[in-house]
Formats: C-alpha cells, structure tokens, sequence
C-alpha cells in the first residue's frame, strides 16, 4: 500500500465562505483507484462526505469545493481515504486552523482624493471581508504606487509626490497585523485604481433630497474630459451595504450622464458613500468621490395643517402647525420653524411679524387691527437631531382675519343710482340722435292773430276777416249781440 495514499494535500478558502480542496492521487496508485475525502469538527465525529468532487481526466478525485464556509476557533479534521478494486487503501489524514488557510479578500472602497496645491493625494479604504473578524486594527497593508511600496497599519495613507498632469495608479493588498486570527498570507490585491489626469474627472457634484424619499444628484462633465467621455454614477448608503450604480440618469444634450434619480432613499446615521467614475475611448478619466450626510442635503417639506383660530375679543390668534414630515425622525423637538405674516392688502411688502421658535408647534400673535386681513407662511429648520439645518420650503399662505367691509345696503343704493344715471344718459344720447323727443312730446301751436286783435271791433270788418281766414266749406256762423 505504500505510495498509494494521496500527497500534496491543500485547502484555500476564498472569497469569505468558498473553499477548494486539492490533492494528487498516490505515485503507485492505479488509474481504477478512487479517493473521498471527509471532513468534520472531531475525529470519527460529524464527519460528512464532500458534495462537489473535482476529477482528473481518468475520473479519479483530486480535489473537492465547498460553499458556506465559516471560520471557527476550532481545528477541523480532514480524512481522504480510497478504494481500488474493491481493496482499501493508504489514507491521509490531517487537522487544520481555517484561519490560516485564508486567501484574503482586497481591501474595499479604494479612493483617492488629490489637492494640486499641496500637492498631495490622501488614499483610504475598508478592510478585506471575512467570516470572522471584525475589528479593524487585526490588518496591515501593502501599498504599491508608481512601483513605490509602502507598509501601514492604518487604513489610510497619505501620497505627497502627487502631479496633477501625470496619471497614477495605486492598488493595496492585506495581510495579519500579528496580534488576531488572521491568515499571515498576503491577499488579494485590489483593482488599481487610477487618479491624476488634471480635468478629466466630474465637477460641480451636488445632491439634494426631497419630498421625503426621493433624491437627485447633478454634475457637470470635467473642463479637459473627451468629447466620448460617458460617467457612471454609485453608491453606498452605508459600510454594511452593497454599492449599487444609478438606475435612472439624467442626460445632457450630448446623452452624456450628468445626473441621477433616486427613489426610496432612507437618511440613516452612517455617511453614504458616491463615486462617479468615467470611461473614454481616448483617454482614462480621473474618478471623483465623496463621503455625505444624507440628512446634511435634505430639503424639509413645509409645516403641515397650519391652523389660525382668533379672539375677537381679546385680539390674539394662536397658531397651531404639525411638524414636517421625515423618514428618520418623529420628534417635535427636533425642529425650529419662521413664521411670517404680512397684511393681505400688501402681499409684497415689508412683514409686520417674524417669529423664529425653537420646538411646540403653536404660537400666539397678538393683532394690532382687527380689521385687516392677514397672509401666515411657515418653514423649518433642524435644530437638533439627525435633521438639516437649512431652512425647508415655505408653506401655502394661510389667510386669517377680518377685512373692513360697507354695509351691503349701501353698496345695493350705489349700484342702483350707478345704473339709474347710466341709463338717463344713453337714453337722452340716443333720443337726441334719433328725434324720439319730438315724437314723445310734440310742440302745441298757438291761436292765430286774428282772434286776439281787440281794436277792429267793426262788425264789418271783422266778417271780411273771418271770410279771409277760412276756406271754402268753412260755415261762418255770426252771433249778435241781442241785448242791444
């Protein structure tokens, strides 16, 4: 049986929980020999079969993959053992501390942040992910910038040959700090990164958070970025989250990105994470990165259900409102609010009453005419907790009070003498126009002379007058004067 157990016996776990075991088949051994490997916590105790062989060309195992591995303080037992022809053969067996057999992950979220005039680049990044460590400090880091290597313990590094002309690249990998359960082998390197290229990244970059959930993030294409230069936009909303890239972008005229819409954004405590990168055809565009407060960019919504209830007698109103809407707070401490009030007759002019107010959501304005009419807009501000400090959108104008109003009868007698002597003048203008005077009122003649001349009392006389003054079958009738 010598020479047919197996040799060179390892096993690599990768990418946090993965493990690969490999092994070559004994140097005596036939091709019809076959080999399990078993493995558990004890010795001949909870030892299960590998699931997913890896074989060689003839079929026969060399190697096994496990997935959901979890690194304990323990020391699992590994036992491969085979069979040719129905006979048993060597067996190898062997006991091994998980931690050490781990192919560490990169370090996470490398970033660069250049200033030009320091010339100086200050690099950070997260620790490699594992199963089971936790505290930071259990690493040390391997930096490589330009072919120049560094050794920090620290999870940040700061460059000071930095030309904002020339284009860098930098990658970091992680190993044991010596004082934790961590495999002493140097992990994964990290993607390299790239910065310098001076112009080439985004500027102007900005967020804003609005009607509770939504956000928008705007920026403007860099000064010397190629005309094919494209930016993509991600995101992390905190360390324990996955970075996710924009879903809806907002495009220029050029279909170049220039924006982003978020949708269902929560403010949490953490600062999230943005990172706009760029890709060219031409040239390789410098990256620009930012750390946020999501409740430092949101723009609180108005005061809601803003009431104003007035004493006529004791000319006060109090004003009642109920705090803005948040997605992380509920607190009415939290806030401090303007209220503003002018007459409703000067909408534009100065304010007569400004008051800024720490918390409540009632207060008292005392009138000094009650008959005026009054607009009320409000806004808030965070005065304490996670809420922004900016002040929010004004609110409606609420109108409140009393104008001073004519009795309703007066303006009844103005309106009917108004119209009264309207309609006077268009119908002496019309008739004037028209001749309808004339027919309305036509003019009486006068009696004819001939009646009232006294001093031709000549009977004779008078009958050749009459005669004169009639016509032809006009009956003259003559009336004497019989008393004399």
């Amino acid at each position: 049986m010598n020479g047919t157990a197996i040799s060179n016996f390892a096993c690599v776990i990768f990418n946090v929980s993965f493990m690969n075991c490999t092994w070559h088949v004994g140097r005596t051994a036939t091709e019809d020999t076959q080999y399990f490997l078993y493995w558990g916590s004890l010795k001949n105790k909870n030892v299960t079969e590998c699931q997913n062989y890896i074989k060689d060309t003839h079929g026969r195992h060399t190697g096994c993959r496990f997935q959901n591995v979890t690194i304990k303080n323990n020391n699992p037992y590994f036992l491969v053992n085979g069979s040719r022809s129905g006979q048993s053969i060597q067996s190898y067996e062997e006991y091994i501390k998980l931690y050490k057999i781990e192919k560490l992950t990169p370090p996470l979220n490398v970033t660069v942040n250049c200033t030009e005039a320091s010339r100086r680049c200050s690099i950070w990044w997260q620790p490699p992910r594992t199963s089971h460590v936790e505290n930071m400090s259990c690493f040390k880091y391997e930096i490589v910038i330009e072919n120049k290597t560094e050794i920090t313990e620290n999870d940040s590094y700061l460059y000071e040959s930095f030309s904002s002309g020339k284009r860098y690249t930098v990658k970091i990998r992680a190993t044991d700090a010596g004082f934790c359960r961590v495999s002493s082998n140097w992990g994964e390197w990290s993607t390299p990164v790239e910065f310098g290229m001076k112009g080439s990244a985004i500027e102007n970059f900005s967020c804003m958070i609005y009607n509770i959930f939504l956000m928008n993030c705007t920026w403007q294409a860099g000064r010397d970025a190629p005309a094919d230069t494209q930016y993509f936009l991600y995101w992390q909303q905190s360390r324990g989250e996955e970075e996710m890239e924009c879903e809806l972008y907002i495009k220029d005229e050029n279909f170049r990105n220039v924006g982003c819409i978020f949708q269902n954004v929560s403010i949490g405590t953490e600062k999230a994470y943005f990172l706009v990168n760029g890709s060219s055809n031409n040239s390789l565009i410098q990256f620009y990165d930012e750390y946020i407060d999501l409740y430092k960019i949101e723009k609180l919504m108005p005061p809601s259900n803003i009431t104003v209830t007035c004493d006529e007698i004791k000319n006060y109103c109090i004003i009642q409102w109920q705090r803005p809407q948040i997605s992380h707070s509920s607190k009415d401490m939290c806030f401090k609010y303007e209220i503003n009030i002018k007459y409703k007759g000067n909408p534009k002019g100065k304010s007569i009453y400004t008051s800024i107010q720490e918390g409540g959501n009632s207060n008292i304005f005392l009138r000094s005419n009650t008959r005026k009419k009054y607009i009320l807009k409000m806004r808030a501000s965070g005065s304490a907790c996670f809420v922004s400090p900016a002040w929010g959108e004004w609110s409606a104008p609420v109108e409140f009070g009393n104008e001073e109003m004519i009795s309703s009868s007066v303006w009844i007698l103005l309106g009917v003498g108004v119209a009264t002597l309207l309609m006077a003048i268009i119908t002496i203008v019309f008739c004037k126009r028209t001749g309808c005077l004339k027919a309305a009122f036509p003019q009486i003649p006068g009696p004819k002379p001939a009646f009232f001349t006294l001093a031709n009392t000549n009977p004779e006389l008078m009958e050749t007058n009459i005669q004169s003054t009639t016509s032809e079958n006009e009956e003259i009738v003559l009336v004497a004067d019989i008393g004399r």
